[in-house]
């Protein structure tokens, strides 16, 4: 692997958790990703005036290491895989002093247009390129809650409806999210759902119980794993709502399913899967779930819901 980007941890990209939060790893990987193409013979892929962009087709992502209000932190990575229009990437964030992995990403690539975001075949150059640039992926990035090969259950409104699945966040997208080309920036894929989750109330009873009873307390969600299957990409005004249900649950995390939908249509914007636990912020450790807890997860359990 080579280091594609480098810097630190800015107190204002940390949460109520006390840590970087999510949409911040996905920020400064995309800046990693732009390196990683000039490295493999691309023209910038990020400037207005660009006739080719990356863009995210599948997200896989570890949260291995909090990452604190100034810490520093630097990435690597290198290609594991292309083909005529598309490439994976392997990239780990790391803290700079003992090189502790904070985060691993596993990036597919689309080679697009600006103008419409789908993919056309790549330049001549890039394969001999891209080929000295491969990278081995490391055991820690490697799927540990998440079956990377199940089937997506359909996501629609209707589906959404039918299911049960909670609302947990809705809105309207803004052009301070916006890349370039007027696409969203694939940092909110995490950060909208990061802004709703707080909402879902059946998959974190612990946090849902604080909140009721006046905000005072010690526990939060944190997210420990994802996978993001983008379907398509919102544009400024473009409105979404997020429909969420646990898929399982354990006696330490649960899998829990979000679907970001457009509401005019019912069409999916994305999907993602998280592993996610409850955590006690003052310990800095995952909560034990008492047997109540974990009964009342299991009922909210919904068969065969995938991402």
């Amino acid at each position: 692997m080579i280091e594609l980007w480098r810097g630190a941890v800015n107190a204002w990209e940390c949460d109520e958790l006390g840590h970087m939060n999510v949409r911040f790893y996905l920020a400064k990987v995309s800046e990693a990703i732009a390196n990683l193409a000039e490295e493999a013979g691309l023209n910038p892929v990020q400037r207005t005036d660009a006739s080719a962009t990356l863009i995210p087709r599948d997200i896989h992502i570890r949260f291995l290491a909090e990452a604190h209000p100034g810490a520093p932190i630097f990435i690597e990575g290198g290609f594991t895989a292309h083909d005529n229009t598309t490439a994976t990437a392997i990239l780990v964030m790391r803290h700079s002093g003992g090189r502790q992995p904070a985060a691993s990403f596993r990036v597919t690539l689309g080679h697009a247009s600006p103008q419409n975001a789908k993919d056309f075949a790549w330049p001549e150059r890039f394969a001999a390129r891209a080929d000295a640039l491969m990278a081995q992926v490391p055991d820690f990035a490697a799927p540990r809650g998440l079956a990377l090969t199940d089937a997506p259950t359909p996501a629609r409104l209707t589906r959404a409806d039918a299911l049960g699945l909670e609302t947990i966040g809705r809105g309207r997208f803004g052009p301070a999210e916006m890349d370039p080309f007027g696409w969203l920036r694939a940092e909110f894929l995490l950060g909208r759902i990061s802004d709703s989750v707080t909402n879902f109330a059946s998959a974190f009873p612990e946090e849902w119980a604080m909140h009721e009873s006046g905000g005072s307390g010690n526990v939060g969600s944190a997210l420990l794993e994802c996978r993001i299957r983008p379907c398509r990409w919102p544009q400024t005004g473009d409105g979404f709502v997020v429909r969420s249900g646990l898929k399982s649950a354990g006696t330490r995390v649960r899998n829990i399913v979000h679907w970001v939908l457009e509401p005019a249509t019912g069409l999916p914007w994305w999907t993602m899967e998280g592993v996610a636990a409850p955590m006690d912020l003052d310990a800095r450790k995952l909560l034990s779930v008492s047997d109540d807890v974990t009964a009342r997860l299991e009922t909210a359990c919904i068969d065969g819901l995938c991402a």
